[in-house]
């Protein structure tokens, strides 16, 4: 899970929001928001964290 840390992500669903996933560990993936506003979430388990969110694929340029 450590190659999640600073990955963009955005939530399947409104309101949408995009991200960055900050902090990593067994018990707890917390992501940084910064549109529309800053602001952190706290998932508790990788269930919650992929029924919220999904990874922005980057493609390369």
């Amino acid at each position: 899970m450590d190659d999640w840390l600073n990955k963009p992500v955005k939530t399947r669903e409104r309101p949408k929001k995009r991200g960055i996933v900050e902090y990593v560990d067994a018990e707890h993936i917390v992501v940084y928001f910064t549109a529309p506003r800053k602001e952190r979430l706290i998932f508790t388990s990788k269930e919650a964290f992929f029924h919220k969110l999904e990874f922005i694929e980057e493609t390369p340029t």
